[in-house]
């Protein structure tokens, strides 16, 4: 009587689960459209935020980042100096500085998408430049500083947008940045080419010296990533590194992954593994 009982227990234990598994299935099926996108979309957020996560970690906690950030900025002051004594004088001089990643450390709007798991859009990047919230590169404040002392001129070319302006400049003077006259400020109207920005201000000052985190940010030959990943032009210009253009590192973003092959197939971790270069490829 008790086995009777217990097989008739587990039986009624089964055909529940069946009842409950044919409901999924008859749901599943009346809008599969609508579940496969769902899960396709996780996907792709887990994805994109899942790449962040080292390369914010290495910015906001490594002290190699900070010694990366120092190095830069020591060697660019004495750049300077040996640019300065170079320099043509019909025109006053200017060092021209990127602000994102170069001045200011975003790196807490990235830790953001990763907790959400979302990705970059321009609204949430708006509202996080509207907070003021950005604190400065390490050594960037004392490197401004030390331009003008020399008497050469600040000029910040930055591919934040112009309704940016007012919140930047007051997060900028907020935690320390030198005053500098808001002409001197070239923010994106329509295109993120910097070329057309950086002829203006030529026309009016010699560029002594160039500062960012983006190969973009010093010269338009450095836009086309199609050959060899961009590596040839940069190694065709290698003394100009240190010299001429200094350059911060910054692993979170930038124009170098949109060079990197994609095959539409695949899903974004799959083509960053395949653009991963292995001893088997080296050791040939």
């Amino acid at each position: 009587m008790l086995a009777y009982h217990l097989i008739f227990k587990t039986m009624r234990k089964l055909f529940g689960i069946f009842i409950v598994m044919l409901s999924f299935l008859a749901i599943w099926s009346c809008n599969p459209e609508k579940k496969e996108v769902v899960i396709e979309e996780e996907i792709i957020i887990n994805e994109s935020s899942e790449f962040l996560i080292n390369a914010t970690l290495w910015v906001q906690q490594s002290a190699e980042y900070e010694a990366c950030c120092y190095q830069a900025f020591n060697y660019a002051k004495l750049a300077l100096d040996t640019r300065i004594n170079l320099a043509n004088m019909d025109k006053p001089l200017a060092v021209v500085f990127d602000v994102d990643e170069t001045l200011l450390d975003n790196s807490y709007y990235e830790a953001n998408l990763i907790e959400n798991n979302t990705t970059y859009t321009s609204e949430t990047w708006k509202e996080w430049s509207d907070m003021q919230c950005a604190t400065a590169i390490p050594g960037a404040i004392d490197l401004l500083n030390y331009v003008q002392s020399k008497g050469v001129e600040i000029i910040y070319i930055s591919n934040r947008r112009e309704n940016e302006l007012e919140a930047s400049i007051s997060n900028m003077e907020k935690i320390g940045f030198p005053a500098v006259p808001v002409e001197n400020f070239y923010f994106r109207t329509d295109e993120s080419s910097k070329v057309a920005r950086r002829e203006m201000v030529s026309e009016k000052y010699n560029i002594v010296l160039l500062v960012g985190d983006n190969l973009a940010d010093f010269d338009g030959m450095f836009e086309d990533r199609s050959e060899n990943m961009g590596k040839d032009v940069v190694t065709n210009n290698k003394d100009n590194f240190g010299t001429e253009f200094i350059i911060l590192p910054n692993p979170m973003y930038g124009k170098w992954e949109r060079a990197l092959p994609s095959d539409e197939e695949k899903t974004a971790t799959e083509n960053r593994i395949n653009a991963v270069i292995g001893y088997d490829e080296i050791c040939k």
